[in-house]
């Protein structure tokens, strides 16, 4: 695992880190070029999982408490005590993350007109402004534990954690099931993002029927 702190935030990076996003990018890779490329788009994912934690974990310290950074196997997340944001500082938390990513793929988009298109920099950069957008997006989706989930929690509140969970299931199970009709429909089919939103889809299914036996 590598430790450093950044803007005295602590950030851990575990192994796994960097395999997912090898699967993400191209786990076949057998070429120099395409290692050069894969390695490319690691770097850029990197960069712009870290730039996400640290939206959020920058406004976590602008309240004056504590926080630091874990990148894990698909996406990282800031940690800080529990219960020491209100609900509307918890919001602003949420949002920061994918807003500084986007605003970080709009810098990418900037900078790719900026230069030649056969420059060397351009593949980062179109990785770069990849990673930030779908990222962010994919993040701004009404599903817990993502960030979209967290944004719809904090206004709902705990009170009606129920309807956030519904919300999930249905959200997932939805996009779990549309992305393997489109993939089959393709003649690609991935296992990855149905495992993804199925995956969240049974988390939140899992937490009703907890709620429902107490």
């Amino acid at each position: 695992m590598i430790h450093f702190s950044l803007f005295g935030i602590p950030v851990a990076i575990q192994p796994f880190f960097w395999v997912t996003l090898a699967i993400i990018g191209n786990p076949w890779a057998d070429t120099p070029n395409a290692f050069l490329h894969l390695g490319l788009f690691i770097l850029a994912g990197f960069i712009s999982i870290l730039v996400h934690e640290l939206g959020h974990a920058l406004t976590i310290k602008s309240y004056r408490v504590p926080t630091s950074i874990t990148l894990q196997a698909f996406g990282g997340y800031a940690s800080y005590p529990a219960g020491s944001l209100t609900r509307p500082q918890s919001f602003l938390v949420t949002a920061a993350g994918p807003a500084l990513q986007l605003v970080l793929g709009l810098a990418a988009h900037v900078a790719i007109h900026r230069f030649p298109p056969d420059n060397g920099i351009q593949p980062f950069l179109h990785d770069l402004r990849w990673v930030s957008v779908a990222w962010a997006v994919l993040n701004l989706l009404p599903i817990l534990p993502l960030d979209g989930g967290q944004l719809v929690n904090s206004i709902l509140g705990p009170a009606r954690i129920r309807i956030t969970l519904w919300v999930t299931v249905i959200t997932a199970g939805g996009l779990a099931a549309g992305s393997i009709l489109l993939s089959l429909k393709n003649n690609s089919f991935s296992i990855l993002l149905p495992l993804f939103f199925g995956m969240f889809a049974y988390q939140a299914f899992q937490a009703l029927r907890e709620f429902r036996h107490r």
